[in-house]
């Protein structure tokens, strides 16, 4: 007797299940850490905070900058499921090293931008991987399921930021910041798991498991070159991130500390509040499929600078916790549409190199923001870095329509 087959749709959203699960239980201690790591610094170090905040938040996101090409290349050689296992298990090693270099004294900032590298260096390898691995268990309903990956990113931040926030406390105590790490080091084991369980098998790129890896890595440039919509959209990306990105990252740490002059359990439910907007808006496009994802993607990049505007004014918590969520109700916007667009209109077998591209740019032009950010912070007053950037992230969105062609015109 013939074993019976399952279902393929059924085992997609299964294997899809399984992936979303991790996804959460990893990010939400990713989001712990990233709600403690800028205030660690700020805590260690007594004189230049704003400054050196900003070279550690620079060196984190710095090996996008670094090995973009070449993480697209790998991602598109070997198995996904393998890569985002190895990205996890070398990310909960580095996390669990902060300990000894505490316990010798020698917890330094500069350690910890060195720790923060070498984290994101293997960071750099799971988006693309997660994001190409994506339309071979969910092609049939592909922008909800993009949808539900950020969901499931938003309720990990809104759910990390809460959880670092109980766990820090009011003051500032490094030992207690070193536990966030930890458990965030414990829930890649969580993903690895749920990774290991799910049954897809992806098809085997056979174009790109051979020849020079570093010519293969420069196909993703000269395909990003010669595609003017995809050569357009990175420059965007581009420019919004180096706007929006820094006062996102280490304005709020300046804001929460010096305008309102509170702790890090602040910071994380002004972080909190930031993922509840961003899950609110992934909740409406996942209900309200548009038709353009173009359309959405330039109306997201104009009001992800337009909603900063108002902090120029703002004095109070409360109001500042408002008007973050609003700002996070558009980010989806961005990140949905724009995902969705690659996926529909590349190839799969460039998906992995046009995906590391994209994390380049936006991780990459991160880095810049923020260290431009720390300096400026040190500089002017506050609440100068949020509107400054609102200003030009707006005038960015409404240029897009006319700068970035609608790829559904192109191939009609």
């Amino acid at each position: 007797m013939s074993t019976p087959q399952r279902h393929p749709i059924k085992q997609n959203k299964k294997d899809f299940t399984l992936l979303w699960i991790g996804q959460f239980v990893s990010n939400t201690g990713d989001y712990m850490f990233y709600s403690v790591l800028l205030f660690l610094v700020l805590t260690i170090e007594v004189s230049h905070g704003g400054t050196k905040a900003g070279v550690v938040s620079f060196l984190e996101t710095l090996p996008y900058l670094l090995f973009g090409p070449l993480v697209g290349a790998i991602v598109d050689r070997l198995p996904k499921r393998l890569v985002m296992i190895v990205s996890d298990l070398s990310r909960m090693i580095v996390l669990l090293s902060f300990w000894p270099f505490w316990w010798s004294g020698n917890l330094h900032w500069w350690v910890i931008g060195t720790l923060a590298f070498i984290h994101t260096t293997f960071s750099a390898l799971f988006m693309p991987a997660r994001d190409t691995f994506v339309p071979f268990i969910a092609s049939e309903w592909l922008f909800r399921a993009n949808a539900l990956i950020q969901s499931s990113t938003q309720l990990a931040m809104l759910f990390g930021a809460f959880i670092a926030g109980i766990l820090v406390g009011s003051k500032s105590s490094v030992p207690r910041m070193l536990i966030v790490l930890t458990i965030d080091a414990l829930t890649f084991l969580v993903s690895i798991s749920t990774l290991i369980s799910i049954k897809a098998r992806e098809p085997i790129n056979t174009s790109s498991t051979s020849g020079n890896i570093w010519k293969q890595s420069m196909h993703g440039i000269h395909l990003i070159r010669h595609d003017i919509f995809l050569r357009r959209l990175l420059v965007l990306t581009a420019i919004d991130n180096l706007f929006i990105m820094g006062p996102a990252i280490v304005g709020a740490n300046l804001l929460i500390k010096e305008v309102f002059k509170l702790g890090p359990q602040q910071l994380a439910f002004f972080q909190a509040s930031l993922a509840a907007g961003w899950l609110l808006g992934t909740l409406f496009l996942y209900f309200r499929e548009p038709e353009n994802h173009w359309l959405v993607l330039v109306l997201g990049i104009m009001l992800d600078g337009f909603t900063y505007i108002p902090f120029l004014i703002v004095r109070d918590y409360r109001m500042a916790l408002l008007l973050i969520l609003i700002h996070g109700f558009f980010i989806p916007w961005i990140t949905v549409s724009r995902t969705t667009l690659i996926q529909h209109y590349t190839d799969k077998e460039y998906l992995g190199r046009v995906f590391a591209l994209v994390q380049l740019t936006v991780l990459g032009f991160t880095s810049l923001s923020s260290l431009l950010t720390g300096i400026i912070g040190d500089l002017i007053p506050v609440p100068l870095i949020f509107f400054m950037p609102g200003f030009l992230g707006t005038l960015t969105g409404v240029l897009s329509f006319w700068y970035l062609p609608n790829p559904a015109r192109k191939r009609a």
